[in-house]
Parts: structure tokens; C-alpha cells; sequence
């Protein structure tokens, strides 16, 4: 159902921003010598709190477990993650960035900060979009894992 008629142009505008960004990572991966779904996960793994499960990575990417098992081992070839127990289930695995996986997702951040269109918004700018999009992301189905 549609909401508002602004509906389909805020539609074209997300996926122009997710274009955009994209564009403005590129040649920070291509720099880094991995692929975009490498870039994507390192992205994904906030070093600032608690380690997810690599199912709940798969849930978070939407994609299937058995892609981010077989990307984690490219991290972990690259030495840019490692796999670790859960700390609070041993039997659950976990990844986690190395120092050079967190230097590699501080300097893709910054390179989205410096050159994507959100560099034109002021912190508070950059607040109420992010505040309006988790809101708009928090009213979503969710999708077992």
C-alpha cells in the first residue's frame, strides 16, 4: 500500500544514495584488494560491541549462512578477521576484525564520510536521516535466520 505519493521518489532517492555510497567505496576496496562482499562484512563487524554470531551476520547481510562461512575465510586468509567462541556459548563462532580489519573499516568509513553524498549533511543533518531511516527499517518484517 502506498502510503504518500512522495513514496516512489523516496524510493529512487534510497537507491540512489546506496548507489552513490557504493560508488564513492569502490575505489577504497579496489585499494584494499578485496571484493565488494568482503568490504560489505568488514563493514557489518562493529569492533565496539559484542562479537555477533556468524548467523546473526547472515541475518543482518540477508544473505545465507554458508556465504559469510565462506567470506570469513577469505577474511581470515587476508588477516583482516578471525573466528572466535561466543563469549557467552563456546559452541557458537563468532568473527571478529583483526587490528588491520579495524584500520581497513575505519578508512572505508572515512572514504564514505570525505566523498559520498552524505558528506554534504552537517552532523545534524546526518542525525535526523539516520533517525528517520531506523525508523522506517524498524517497522519491516523480520526474517527468521
Amino acid at each position: 500500500m502506498i502510503r504518500s505519493d512522495l513514496t516512489p521518489a523516496l524510493v529512487e532517492q534510497v537507491f540512489s544514495m546506496a548507489g552513490a555510497v557504493s560508488e564513492a567505496l569502490r575505489a577504497a576496496v579496489r585499494e584494499a584488494g578485496i571484493t565488494d562482499s568482503l568490504a560489505h562484512l568488514v563493514w557489518a563487524i562493529d569492533p565496539d560491541v559484542d562479537p555477533m554470531p556468524l548467523r546473526q551476520i547472515a541475518g543482518r547481510l540477508h544473505c545465507d549462512p554458508s556465504n559469510i562461512t565462506l567470506l570469513a575465510d577469505r577474511l581470515e586468509e587476508k588477516g583482516l578477521a578471525e573466528r572466535r567462541p561466543h563469549p557467552a556459548d563456546g559452541r557458537v563462532r563468532t568473527l571478529v576484525l583483526t587490528p588491520a580489519g579495524e584500520q581497513l573499516r575505519r578508512s572505508l568509513m572515512e572514504r564514505v564520510g570525505e566523498v559520498s553524498p552524505l558528506a554534504a549533511l552537517d552532523v545534524e543533518q546526518q542525525r535526523t536521516l539516520h533517525e528517520l531511516l531506523a525508523t522506517a527499517l524498524e517497522s519491516r518484517p523480520r526474517r527468521r535466520a
